[in-house]
């Protein structure tokens, strides 16, 4: 059965808004991103960060398209069901965002 991380990301955070992600929920980090001082916002997809992934969201006024939901899957090879945490779902009547997948086969 494949491991699978799903986590949720800011795609578009300026310097402040990335340490602001990181000091107001637990577990967030970020990163820079390809574009310069573009900053890409990670959340670990947990029911308990909900409201304060929701209230981040709307106090920084990100819009739908600077987020999306992350779902990684390790295989080992070959056609592998890969099924989705419910939790994707749930985020998903908070935040409407786009799923992005990656699959990585060893």
């Amino acid at each position: 059965m494949p491991q699978v991380k799903v986590s949720f990301r800011l795609l578009n955070l300026d310097m402040m808004q990335a340490y602001t992600l990181k000091k107001e929920i637990a577990g967030a980090s970020f990163y820079p991103s390809n574009n310069q001082g573009v900053f890409i916002g990670e959340v670990p997809l947990e029911e308990s960060l909900f409201d304060e992934l929701n209230d981040y969201f709307i106090r920084q006024q990100i819009k739908y398209d600077e987020c999306d939901i992350f779902v990684c899957a390790h295989t080992d090879g070959g056609i592998q069901e890969v099924s989705v945490p419910r939790v994707v779902n749930k985020i998903l009547k908070y935040i409407d965002c786009k799923l992005t997948y990656a699959f990585d086969v060893n």
